[in-house]
Formats: C-alpha cells, structure tokens, sequence
C-alpha cells in the first residue's frame, strides 16, 4: 500500500511530461522559430531568401552547404496562400516541404514528383473552400501558421547565377494579392 502513492505520482508526472513533449514543446520551439524568421524581415513578399551558407555564417546546426534555402512563414487566418517555386533547368533536386505550427510536415513537392514545369499549390486553412486555379495544388494546412521550406541543391558545375534566380521564383503571397 506505501507504494501506490509514489507510482501514481509517477505515473501522473509521466503523463504529463509526456504530453508536454508531444504537444507544448514543438509549438513552443516553431512559434520562436516563426518569430525569429519574421524579425528578419522578407526579400520577397513573405520570402526570405537565406545566403549561401558557410562555416561562419550557419544558424542552423549541420544545415548542408550544397542547398539554397528559403523561407516563408504562412498565415491562412486571413485566407489562402499562393506558393510557387521554379524547378532547376540544371537538374538538381529542388523541394517544397509545408511544416504547420507544432513542427509537423504536412506535404512535400519536388521537381522529381512530375514534369519539369513549375509547382504552383493554394494552402488553405481547414475550413478554406478557395478556388483553385487550372495547374495548382490544392493543400490544407492543420494549422493556421507554419513555415515553407524551399531547398535547392547546387554542385560544383552549378551556375550561381542561374540557380539564385531560379530560387528567387520561389514566392509565397495572399491569395487576394496575386
């Protein structure tokens, strides 16, 4: 009988912990990440276009040198979202990941899941009934913010030049804007 009492409080704090890992602690760390890839301003409409990345300039642990990166931080509170991304002329492996607010990927598109033309989606919130345009996707979000990762994979006969406009066809604006 002495024993139940410490294994129900085991039990209950162990529950707990572990509803706090699943569920409070990845919003806690996206809203910060949002938050910081906010402050930091955009390029492009809601686009933030990160610099080539090297050893003195990585904010990211072990974020890979051979990628461009963008970002855009989505919001579909205020209604649907387009994204369009250009995928390389040269070939390289170029991405679109969805991530909603507790760090989950929602949905991924790459230049190696159809033809060579560029990907045009509509994010939308759950209850979001927006029209789709001829040639888009049409994806809902679980959560109203999140992040939009673009990567680009460049090698050494990559032309920068080519590659970084390419990247920058990577846009990210309200529905009603376009």
């Amino acid at each position: 009988m002495r024993w139940l009492l410490p294994l129900g409080l085991f039990a209950i704090a162990s529950i707990a912990g572990f509803w706090l890992a699943l569920n409070a602690i990845p919003g806690v760390i996206m809203g910060k990440a949002m938050d910081r890839i906010g402050a930091l301003g955009s390029e492009a409409g809601d686009v933030r276009h990160a610099p080539r990345l090297r050893e003195d300039n990585q904010t990211i642990v072990r974020a890979s040198p051979d990628i461009l990166y963008s970002v855009c931080v989505y919001d579909v509170s205020d209604g649907p979202v387009v994204v369009e991304a250009p995928w390389p002329a040269d070939g390289n492996y170029t991405s679109v990941s969805f991530y909603d607010a507790r760090t989950n990927n929602f949905a991924v598109f790459s230049d190696r899941d159809g033809d060579a033309s560029p990907v045009g989606i509509v994010l939308t919130g759950n209850a979001d009934t927006a029209e789709v345009p001829a040639g888009f996707h049409a994806v809902s979000a679980p959560t109203s913010r999140g992040l939009i990762l673009y990567r680009r994979v460049i090698d050494a006969d990559t032309d920068m030049a080519t590659a970084e406009t390419e990247r920058r066809g990577f846009t990210c604006a309200r529905l009603s804007d376009e």
